[in-house]
Formats: structure tokens, sequence, C-alpha cells
């Protein structure tokens, strides 16, 4: 309650009418005070002791006490004596009293006597004393010989200071009294609208969103009431477009085909829609991130995914139940700070899956096929080249038919090499050492690079980087395709640049080059089969369009992934992301 701004208005009323009064009342006593003291000495030098009693004084000296006792009595009136003030007739000497009107054989000690025995006047007020005195020294050839001392009790004026602080006093009580009556009705004006405005806070908060609170004076309160009043309106309308726009987001979900699951960082279910129970066979409650990926036996956990890079999303296929399912993977980010959680989003590809089957099927059998007929028009093209003769159509002919002979026996031995890839049969896992890798493709390809004038360059930001697990020559076959693509299409006095680094449980290298680059709308499209950024370049280069798409199967067989940033005229680079051996076996040498 003593909390509250009405108390506390109130408090401060108090206190200041208390300040007040102490202010005035002390300055008002200590002013009266003064005054009366001033008055004293003012009235002793100027109306007491005046130049005409003072002459007197100095001939009376020469007399007998007598003589100055008669004077002195003659002008008791002057002097105002009463019962509060009173004179006496001191020795110059010592300062015995030699004549009191009243009796009295001794006076108080006083400073002002002192002063006067050393023939000075002692006119002096000791604020802190019970008396007011003046000592006037009568002198006589040079020396005091009388000393005329007035004493004056502050009786009187304790008197009228008891009765201006008796004033001060029912002036503080009356302020006091004005203080709390005033104090309550202006707190109750500036409480009453706060309160009318908590109770209505309390009802927003609670979702009742109906009514509005009366605004009743057009001060900086009803200014807040109407501010409220509008915010609650704007509140309420924004309220209900969020659940509007949630109840369309819920209803997508719901009958979206494809599985939507979203997680909390700390791996808790957020969202998980029918399509995703349906497709992983999960109950109300869902799992946790690592438990339901432990079971799925799909490799990432929620720490590597929460530090993925902006955009960037990871793509896991996971077979369930004779089923395939494509999931994709990517931080929930928002506007400001780290990220949130998961989202994973599921497709079921089991069609896609088999069809795609039924064309490596194909494909590989075709190929298969293909290698002994263009083994024999090889052969048979270079054995009617040796009897034609030279610079006829014939030899020209010839030349063709083994060059494009060769062109399709490369393109054949690619397509064999996806076959192999997509049934697994390619990929001989073992600890080796990434690093040294790496610097031996550089160290083969620096000379085709100087050929250009190339600048052809490697560093290695992970010394103590830990083994890979994979199969070494493909490894090797991925960054020398991935190194030759930057020479390939970097003009001359280019730079190509290699660089190896680990990150957490990955070891990425990363191709930069100048080159040409490529184009915004074909980086989607760049690691299609057969799928040319220009198509006639890349045949005149000897390219088969298939070394990307090698590439991504290989990388993507070892557990990592490959990604490229360019746009056209801005050079290009090409990060490789490999999982880390954890084994702790030596390196395969190199």
């Amino acid at each position: 309650m003593l909390k509250s701004i009405q108390w506390k208005i109130l408090t401060l009323f108090l206190l200041l009418v208390v300040s007040v009064m102490l202010v005035v009342g002390t300055f008002l006593l200590i002013s009266i005070s003064k005054y009366y003291h001033d008055e004293f000495c003012t009235q002793m030098e100027t109306v007491v002791f005046s130049r005409d009693f003072t002459d007197q004084l100095q001939a009376a000296a020469g007399e007998t006490q007598g003589e100055l006792e008669t004077l002195l009595d003659t002008y008791v009136g002057r002097m105002g004596i009463d019962s509060y003030r009173n004179y006496y007739i001191l020795s110059g000497t010592d300062g015995r009293v030699l004549y009191a009107p009243d009796g009295s054989t001794a006076v108080a000690p006083s400073e002002n006597v002192l002063t006067a025995l050393s023939g000075e006047v002692g006119s002096r007020v000791d604020r802190r004393s019970s008396v007011m005195d003046y000592a006037y020294p009568v002198e006589d050839g040079g020396r005091t010989q009388y000393i005329i001392y007035i004493s004056d009790t502050k009786e009187e004026l304790y008197g009228i200071l008891e009765n201006i602080f008796t004033i001060i006093l029912w002036g503080l009580l009356l302020g006091l009294f004005l203080a709390v009556f005033l104090g309550l009705i202006l707190s109750r004006m500036i409480t009453a609208p706060l309160l009318s405005l908590k109770k209505r806070a309390e009802k927003l908060a609670a979702g009742d969103f109906d009514g509005k609170t009366e605004v009743k004076h057009n001060d900086e309160i009803g200014q807040l009431t109407g501010s409220f009043n509008t915010m609650a309106a704007e509140l309420r309308k924004t309220l209900f477009d969020i659940a509007a726009e949630k109840n369309k987001v819920e209803t997508v979900l719901t009958y979206m085909a494809d599985g939507v699951m979203a997680f909390y960082r700390d791996g808790s279910v957020m969202h998980i829609n029918p399509a995703a129970r349906r497709l992983l066979s999960l109950g109300e409650e869902g799992e946790p991130f690592d438990r339901l990926m432990e079971r799925l036996s799909v490799g990432v956990s929620m720490n590597t995914l929460l530090y993925l890079e902006e955009n960037n999303t990871v793509e896991k296929t996971i077979t369930l139940d004779n089923m395939h399912i494509r999931a994709y993977f990517a931080k929930l980010t928002p506007e400001k700070g780290p990220a949130s959680g998961i989202v994973v989003v599921l497709q079921d590809i089991t069609e896609q899956q088999r069809l795609d089957d039924s064309r490596r099927e194909f494909v590989a059998n075709v190929s298969h096929e293909l290698r002994t007929p263009l083994t024999n028009v090889k052969s048979y093209g270079e054995t009617l080249m040796e009897s034609a003769a030279e610079g006829s159509m014939e030899k020209n002919f010839l030349s063709v038919i083994c060059d494009e002979a060769d062109r399709m026996t490369r393109l054949v031995r690619d397509l064999l090499m996806l076959s192999q890839l997509d049934y697994g049969h390619v990929i001989k896992k073992m600890p080796f050492s990434l690093p040294k890798l790496s610097e031996s493709v550089v160290k083969r390809l620096s000379l085709e690079a100087e050929k250009n004038n190339q600048q052809l360059t490697f560093t290695n930001k992970a010394p103590d980087m830990p083994l890979v697990n994979g199969d070494k020559d493909r490894i090797e076959q991925v960054l020398v395709n991935i190194v030759s693509n930057a020479i390939k299409y970097t003009p001359k006095n280019g730079m190509v640049h290699v660089e190896c680094a680990a990150r957490l449980t990955e070891a990425i290298i990363t191709v930069t080059d100048t080159g040409i680059g490529i184009p915004e709308a074909d980086l989607p499209r760049i690691f299609e089969r057969f799928y040319r950024v220009d198509k006639a370049r890349s045949r005149k280069m000897g390219g088969t369009g298939l070394g990307l798409a090698i590439a991504k199967e290989i990388v993507e067989a070892h557990g990592g992934r490959i990604t490229i940033k360019s746009g056209k005229g801005k050079g290009t680079s090409v990060r490789i992301l490999l999982p880390i051996y954890g084994g702790g076996e030596e390196a395969a040498e190199l």
C-alpha cells in the first residue's frame, strides 16, 4: 500500500510542508533574535550613551561616586531600565560593583567588562549567553576610573520566540492537514485513471478486447488513456491478423503432402504436421531431434546443423520400410540473434527413386554395352587411317570418326563411374590426410597453370587436422576435376587458390579462381548431369558435362557436401566439406 503512487504523492506533500515550515520558522526565529540583539546595541550606542550623556559622564569622573550615581539615576528612563534591564557602577581597576540600584554586590563574568577595563567600549553580544550587556569605561586622567555596566536579560526575547514558535507549530499542523487533504484529492485524480488503465490492461492480457477506457480529461493522463485505447485497438487488429495467418499456415501444413517438422535448439519438438507423422510413423508427442535422427540412421546432429551458414541446407535420404524419403534440413533464423531451431522438410520420393533406379540401370547397361562397339570403331578407324593417303578426304573423315569415338568413350566411362557411384561400388574408405592430398594435387597441376601464366597457390590453415575417412583416389579425382576446371575457365594471368581448413567435425577445401564465373541463373543446375553453362565452349574444351555431377556424387558418398558461389565475370568459389575421421590412425602416405 505504501508503495502506491497515491501514498508517494501524499508523503511528498507532507515532506514539502514540513520542510517549508522548518526553513521559514528557523529563518524567522534567527532573524528576530538577531534583530533584538542589534536593537539593544543600537539603543546603547545612539540613545543611552549619546554625546551629551558621555560628556557628562566624563565630567563626573573627577567628582565623587555620589555625583556619578545621581547622574545615572537621572538618566534611568533614558537607559530603559525596567524589570529586565539594570545598571551598575563598577570599579575601573578590578571590576568590583561599586553601586547597584537593586543592591547587587557582583555581576556575572562578562567579556565586555574585561574589554572596558582595558579602556575600550564592551559592546559584544553573545548569542549563546542568557543576558545582553554593555560596558562603557569612564576615564579620568587617561585611566579608567569607573565602568558603567548595563545588563539586560533575554526573558523578553525568549517570550517572543516562544510565541512565534507556537504560531509556527500551529501553522505546521494546519499545513499538514491541508497537505493531506489536497494530496489525497490530487493523488486520486492521478491514480484513478491509472487504476482504470491497469484493469483494462489486465483484461487485454486475458484476451478481452471489448470496451474502451473513458477519457475524462485532456491532460497528459487523458492523452495516455487515448493512446492506450489506440494501442488496444491496434493490438486487437494485429493479434487477429496473426491468428488468421497462423490458421492459414496450420491449414497448409496440415493438408500439404510433404512432411514438415520443426525443433527448438535443445532438440524438443516445436511442430510436426500429419504428413510427417505418417511418413515417419510418429506419435502425437514426436521424438527429440537427435534421438529421431539416430533411429532413422541419418548422420546429422543438432549442433552441426546450427552452425550452417545462412541460406544453406543439408539434404539427406532416409530409407524406411521400403520407402524412400528426401529430408531437407535448414536453420530457423530470426532477424537478430542466433538460430532458434531447425526445420525439416520431408518428401516421399519412393516412386522417383524407383524411376531413378530404372534409369540408372538402363544407363549402366547401355554404357556397358557401348564399350565394345566403341572399341571396335576406334580400332577399325585407326587401321583405315594408316592406309589412307595423307591429306585425303578419307583420312580427314576417319580422324573425325576416331575423335568422336574417343569422346564417346570418355562419356561412357563417366556414365559407368556415375552408375557405380549410384550403387555404391566405387568408394573404398580408409583414413588419409586431406591437406597432404590437396597439396599434392596443386603441385601436379601447377605446370598446367604455368602454361597459362596463372598463379596456382595452396594454403593449409589446419596443419593439425585429424584424418579424413574416405576413398583417397576418388577424393583426388574430385580435387583434380575442380582445380582443372578453375584453371581451364580462368584467363591468362589469373589466379587460382586452394585452401584447406577445418571446422568442428568437418574438413573444408575451398577452390577460388578469378575466372569468367557462372551466371546466377545457372547455379541451381550446375551439378545436373550433362548440364553445360556454355555448351559450345564446353564441347570445344572436351567436356562431357558429367564432371561436377561425378564430383557431387563422390562427395555425398563420403557423407559430405559441395557448394558453389559465383557470378558472371566475378570468379568462382567451390567449397568441399567432408566429415573428419575420429579413429586416430596415421594418415595414408601420398
